[in-house]
């Protein structure tokens, strides 16, 4: 992952053998004083999803959060219909926290919007 250099801390996921772009991962609405930020991840080339790439970004981006930039919780929302994101999500020590009813609109159906977070001493287990 290569560091973004706007005022959200962002990093590119990129093949580490032919460094082609597959994705980025981003903190953002960080609150320094209470410790916390959201992530967002987009795995832009659909022939990378499910390999493993999500994960791994999740990891090394809560590593750098709760270890280098000493964050207490990590949040993020996934609307209902990303099941895929959902269960990596969980895979990575989220937890749901709560959901925002019906909040998005999509191919004539409106989706619930899920909210997860991660605190630091989960990641710690």
């Amino acid at each position: 992952m290569v560091e973004g250099t706007s005022a959200n801390k962002g990093f590119v996921i990129g093949d580490a053998a032919s460094l082609e772009y597959i994705g980025q991962i981003d903190l953002y609405k960080i609150d320094w004083k209470n410790r916390f930020a959201s992530l967002a991840i987009v795995i832009g080339r659909k022939e990378c999803l499910g390999k493993g790439y999500g994960s791994e970004a999740i990891r090394l981006l809560q590593r750098f959060a709760f270890e280098e930039l000493n964050f207490n919780r990590l949040e993020l929302e996934v609307y209902e219909y990303n099941l895929a994101a959902h269960k990596c999500y969980l895979k990575c020590g989220f937890q749901e926290e709560g959901r925002y009813r019906k909040k998005i609109y999509k191919n004539g159906t409106y989706w619930d919007s899920l909210v997860m977070s991660i605190l630091k001493n989960e990641y710690k287990k």
